[in-house]
């Protein structure tokens, strides 16, 4: 299974070099596991698209740049619509999600539609999650729960999928930003993908662009999104 590797980055020059460097150092050794980079700058105004550049001889990699920023879910959409894998997978640029926990994802894959990285299921290891944090997606799973969701790591930003699912899902996206994860794994469920929860080792980067106020008004627009969403895909 070819895989491209998506990584929607937004002002990332300082954490996007080390993920990069660990990819560096994994590649080698795995070279199977990935078909193409390619790293997605939503209209970053540091160095960003620099730092990717210096891969670019010794990574299959590729930068595209939007113009301007437009928002996570359009920078990950972005990206499938340019990749060329049979499965994609995208990660966050922060390298929360170590480069090595790949293989799970692709596995996943192998019967699955939708492969997502889980933090808190049996067999996942967290470093760094301020207890604050926890509390939050705990909220946020009970809060998703009339929409079937409570099961699944929505905010996790690391998960796959096969290439006619990826096109499926992202090709008519409602919202760009933060809510997108919600509302790709809603419609996922509610066409009856098939959708693997994948225990996974993260650990909180520093510069977390997420803030709590940020995450407190994505609760309040989450419902509407979801009821638009039922209403579309039941129509």
């Amino acid at each position: 299974m070819r895989v491209s590797l998506v990584i929607p980055a937004y002002n990332e020059e300082k954490r996007l070099e080390p993920f990069l460097a660990s990819i560096l150092r994994y590649y080698p050794h795995h070279q199977s596991d990935i078909h193409e980079i390619i790293v997605v700058d939503d209209g970053s105004t540091d160095q960003t698209s620099a730092v990717a550049n210096t891969f670019n001889h010794r990574l299959p990699i590729r930068v595209l740049r939007l113009e301007p920023n437009q928002g996570k879910g359009a920078a990950v959409a972005a990206g499938v619509q340019a990749s060329h894998g049979e499965a994609i997978v995208f990660m966050d640029a922060d390298g929360a999600t170590d480069i090595s926990e790949l293989p799970k994802i692709i596995a996943a894959l192998g019967t699955n539609d939708v492969a997502v990285g889980n933090r808190w299921m049996k067999g996942a290891h967290t470093e760094r999650r301020s207890l604050l944090r926890r509390f939050a997606g705990w909220v946020y799973r009970l809060y998703l729960a009339p929409f079937h969701l409570s099961g699944i790591d929505t905010m996790c930003g690391c998960k796959g999928y096969r290439r006619e699912i990826a096109h499926a899902l992202f090709g008519s996206l409602q919202e760009k930003r933060w809510l997108f994860d919600s509302e790709v794994a809603y419609k996922a469920i509610l066409r009856g993908y098939r959708i693997a929860n994948v225990p996974i080792r993260w650990e909180a980067k520093d510069g977390s662009k997420l803030s709590l106020k940020t995450f407190i008004g994505s609760a309040f627009h989450v419902w509407p999104l979801l009821l638009r969403i039922r209403s579309a895909e039941r129509s």
